[in-house]
């Protein structure tokens, strides 16, 4: 168009050089529709066969899933009625089962308290038995320390006169020598 415009405002409008350049763009713009007309074509052929071909694939798909979708139903329906039949089964052994859990629970707090008290009672028992032990133990460090002390002091006093006998000894022979070698 604006090359159109452009040889109309010239001032030679119909010269040969403007008419071989207008006879060139009419024949690029004819080679255009021509091609785009051609692209048409090919695209409403390509399109009129995947149309066809996805109408076979609906078809096909539609034979193999009716069948299928009539399975289905019958399943449901087999369903329905196998869950409307057992439901009151299905409720009383929820029914049991609360019953029971109610009945495990309380059972479960009774062992519960007797087992704490007989845990209670262990751990007085083991306090008697620590504190007994404990008594025990240290009445025996009191005899040991008492023995100890009954043989060690005579043993000491013992060892205390043996020495000044040998010393009175000694003495005494110092004496008895030196009175006799005067």
């Amino acid at each position: 168009m604006a090359m159109l415009a452009m040889w109309f405002q010239g001032t030679d409008a119909i010269s040969e050089v403007n008419t071989n350049l207008l006879t060139v763009f009419i024949g690029l713009v004819a080679l255009a529709m021509l091609v785009q007309a051609i692209a048409l074509v090919v695209f409403a052929a390509k399109s009129a066969k995947s149309i066809k071909g996805l109408a076979e694939t609906v078809d096909e798909l539609k034979q193999k899933a009716l069948p299928l979708i009539d399975s289905v139903t019958e399943i449901s329906r087999t369903t329905e009625t196998l869950l409307s039949e057992n439901a009151p089964r299905v409720r009383a052994i929820a029914d049991n089962l609360l019953e029971t859990s109610d009945l495990v629970r309380g059972t479960a707090q009774h062992f519960e308290a007797t087992l704490a008290d007989a845990n209670l009672r262990t751990q007085r028992q083991v306090a008697r038995v620590d504190g007994m032990v404990t008594a025990a133990l240290t009445a025996t460090v009191e005899v040991v320390e008492t023995i100890g002390n009954g043989i060690r002091v005579p043993a000491q006093k013992i060892a205390s006169l043996a020495g000044q006998a040998k010393r009175f000894t000694e003495g005494l022979l110092a004496g008895i020598k030196s009175y006799a070698s005067r």
